[in-house]
């Protein structure tokens, strides 16, 4: 390929954005976890005393549907049958370990005024079921900027990534931008084109199985700009390395952020998740906090209990639930149940069912774990855009135990919620395999932290590396968070979601549905998605009984 001028590309570059692009285009659409410092606790703003109310304790209380899981994905499913103009779902009840709401999207808060997503977490605007079942005007969100800022190794000054898509006028920083060559820009050109012209749904049919990373290099992109730039924002979403990465998430991501914005909303990623808690309380659903299914029970059938004393009715299933604070134990009755955990807690309540058994012999889903520590600091911040800065030093310098930090962000910058007056918070998100290289010292990888970001920020390097400035006031780690997606049986990456009456190929028994992002695709999305087809299916269910 001939080495093109900077004028014959920016040429390019704007045929292209004009011919692919409408100015509409560029207008966006209106994690369970361990707190290991700091005094933040979550804060319950869905939940008003009387719907919030424990159930009666007497056994044998009769319901349409009860929900099992109050993440995303359990909302959307409560939320789908409730609303349901035509719903046999009288009586609805959610059940949720946790003391609120929210699963894996989820906030703390401290005394002190600032708000802790529990892992950095952005909402991503132009998720489809996002926009059909959420209220962004009442969310009160904030962009980021597009693109990004990246720490280039051996350079003092932070370069910038700009997305000339949705803002033209940084098209002539997009091309002069340090950050990969001009052949990988053009070679952004036909990526562009196909998450542009293309669906979602086509994205995902006409992509073959493989990885993000041979997928990259299918476009020539230079190693060094993978690894400067794909790398750590990639591996910042998903949580693993490009080999273990999905190429149809790849392609479903770059459109998300293609065609809409990341943004952060009022009050912490809580408050998506309580407007969703809020909205199906609002529509009837009863939710049950700081409860723990046990076991599911299915009823026999009529033909099955002549030797019994059971008696048929039409409660197929009896759910066994603990109170995690008073120590009490239930038995509550359902028409139909949705188990919507995540896969390792579904395979566990699932295999004592008759017919499903197998699933005892079953390997667990692997689960992507990451990390991230909240400093607290007086204002100004090093970095006054609310944009995402990425590190791109290369595998080397990135992700290991003298370098942990893979990307970073100054939440209060976006949203002023994140943090009170005169002050900024500050997120650095790490992955994996940097927290296992400090073997669980926590002492160890805060130091690390500081001694990379004081060399990211030498003007700000004394405050950095002293605790009294930089305040560190959360230090989490996520097991859990999130399903792999690719090359393993049963990953995350089905756009639609598979069907819910099924479990790793075993039908379900009648009236018995599955729901979680481990059923779509590893997203919110994903999610929010697996609960509307599981919502869907009870409707259909209850309306034949």
């Amino acid at each position: 390929m001939a080495i093109l001028s900077r004028r014959r590309l920016l040429i390019l570059f704007s045929l292209v954005y004009q011919l692919l692009l409408p100015s509409s285009a560029f207008t966006a659409s209106s994690q369970r976890c361990r707190l290991h410092c700091g005094k933040a606790t979550p804060r319950t703003t869905c939940m008003n005393s009387a719907a919030a109310a424990e159930t009666s304790s007497k056994d044998d209380e009769a319901y349409d549907l009860v929900v099992i899981g109050g993440g995303i994905g359990g909302m959307a499913t409560a939320i789908t049958v409730a609303k349901h103009q035509q719903s046999h779902a009288k009586n609805i009840l959610l059940i949720e370990s946790e003391s609120t709401v929210g699963g894996r999207v989820r906030s703390d808060f401290t005394d002190d005024g600032f708000i802790l997503d529990r892992g950095f977490a952005v909402f991503i605007e132009a998720y489809p079921q996002s926009q059909q079942m959420l209220d962004y005007d009442a969310l009160r969100l904030n962009q980021f900027l597009p693109g990004a800022r990246v720490k280039l190794r051996n350079k003092e000054k932070l370069a910038a990534v700009s997305d000339p898509l949705r803002r033209r006028r940084d098209i002539i920083k997009a091309i002069t931008s340090p950050v990969g060559s001009l052949r990988d820009k053009a070679n952004l050109l036909p990526l562009f084109f196909t998450v542009i012209t293309k669906d979602i749904q086509s994205l995902f049919d006409d992509e073959a199985a493989n990885d993000t990373l041979s997928c990259l290099r299918s476009y020539n992109f230079s190693e060094e700009f993978i690894s400067s730039f794909f790398a750590p924002f990639l591996e910042g979403i998903y949580l693993t390395p490009l080999s273990k990465q999905s190429s149809k998430m790849f392609y479903f991501v770059m459109k998300m952020f293609t065609v809409g914005s990341a943004a952060l909303p009022m009050g912490g990623m809580q408050s998506v998740s309580d407007q969703l808690g809020q909205k199906a309380q609002d529509l009837g659903v009863e939710i049950k906090l700081n409860s723990r299914v046990i076991s599911i029970q299915q009823h026999l059938r009529e033909e099955e209990q002549q030797a019994t004393s059971i008696t048929a009715n039409d409660n197929m299933f009896s759910v066994e639930v603990g109170n995690m604070e008073q120590g009490e134990q239930q038995h509550i009755n359902a028409k139909s149940v949705v188990v919507a955990t995540d896969y390792n807690v579904a395979r566990n309540l699932l295999q004592d069912i008759p017919g499903l058994e197998s699933l005892k012999s079953l390997p667990k889903l692997s689960q992507r774990s990451v990390g991230c520590i909240y400093y607290a600091l007086q204002s100004p911040a090093p970095l006054e855009e609310p944009i995402l800065l990425l590190n791109g030093e290369g595998h080397e310098r990135r992700n290991t135990k003298q370098f942990p930090v893979n990307n970073i962000c100054f939440p209060s910058i976006v949203h002023k919620s994140y943090a009170p007056d005169g002050y900024e918070l500050c997120c650095v998100s790490l992955l994996e395999n940097a927290i296992s290289e400090h073997g669980g010292d926590q002492a160890s990888l805060d130091m690390a932290v500081r001694k990379q970001l004081s060399a990211w920020f030498p003007d700000f390097a004394s405050d950095i590396i002293d605790e009294s400035k930089w305040i560190k006031k959360g230090f989490y780690l996520i097991s859990n968070a999130q399903p792999t997606q690719f090359n393993e049986e049963g990953c995350a990456n089905v756009h639609g979601g598979r069907d819910c009456d099924t479990f790793q190929g075993l039908a379900m028994p009648d009236g018995l549905f599955i729901a979680g992002d481990h059923m779509a695709t590893a997203t919110f999305n994903g999610a929010l998605e697996s609960g509307v087809n599981a919502g869907d299916a009870v409707n259909s269910f209850l309306s034949e009984k």
